[in-house]
């Protein structure tokens, strides 16, 4: 079911042999949207749009991995003017995603180029809604959430999960600073929604009691 919190429009699929969650975030006043990690199902993602009678107008990514970019080749064709937002600290894992794929089964086409190079303290507009760019590396070196402050809600990729967190045993992972990225999620408002990249969203507050990742140091 979508979820409708003031200005924002939240749907999601979940697509893929990893069950990856992929994100539409619109703009209820302006009818802007924007993908969140176009990792399958182009035309699914497309239909939601539809759907909601929203115009893509950016494909917003959280990291690079394989399952979360495959379906940006057909998203690109099909929103040739829809930049591509990432951070470039993900760019080594961007420009080898068919290897990545390789290494799963997993067959990806080259990827288009990434437009813009996001940072931590950017603000992403979608319409009227406004999404601050979060770097919390650990799972990926260029991982990212999006945070909708007025919206109390997080995008947050393989960052965390309900009740555990994105792995850290892969090319790129680094236990250190997803430690520090998860320590650092504890400062934000228990009411705030988490929408992760698999798996059932959450609340923060549910997470600092539940999840042994955030309630305490390991």
């Amino acid at each position: 079911m979508p979820t409708i919190q003031g200005a924002l429009i939240l749907d999601h699929l979940t697509v893929g042999p990893f069950q990856t969650n992929v994100y539409v975030v619109g703009c209820s006043h302006t009818k802007e949207a924007a993908i969140i990690d176009g990792g399958g199902d182009a035309q699914g993602l497309l239909a939601i749009a539809e759907k909601h009678e929203l115009n893509i107008t950016q494909i917003l990514q959280t990291h690079a991995h394989v399952d979360h970019v495959a379906a940006l080749p057909e998203l690109n064709k099909a929103l040739p003017n829809a930049p591509i937002s990432l951070h470039k600290a993900d760019k080594m894992l961007y420009d080898h995603a068919p290897e990545q794929g390789a290494m799963f089964g997993y067959p990806v086409n080259p990827l288009p180029s990434v437009t813009t190079w996001i940072e931590e303290g950017d603000i992403i507009e979608i319409g009227d809604l406004r999404a601050q760019v979060l770097w919390m590396p650990g799972h990926s070196p260029g991982s990212v959430i999006f945070y909708f402050e007025e919206q109390d809600t997080m995008i947050s990729g393989d960052v965390i999960f309900y009740g555990s967190m994105g792995r850290v045993d892969l090319p790129g992972s680094n236990p250190e600073d997803m430690r520090k990225s998860l320590k650092r999620l504890r400062d934000y408002p228990d009411a705030t929604r988490i929408y992760s990249g698999h798996g059932p969203d959450t609340s923060l507050g549910r997470e600092k009691q539940g999840n042994p990742f955030l309630s305490q140091d390991w």
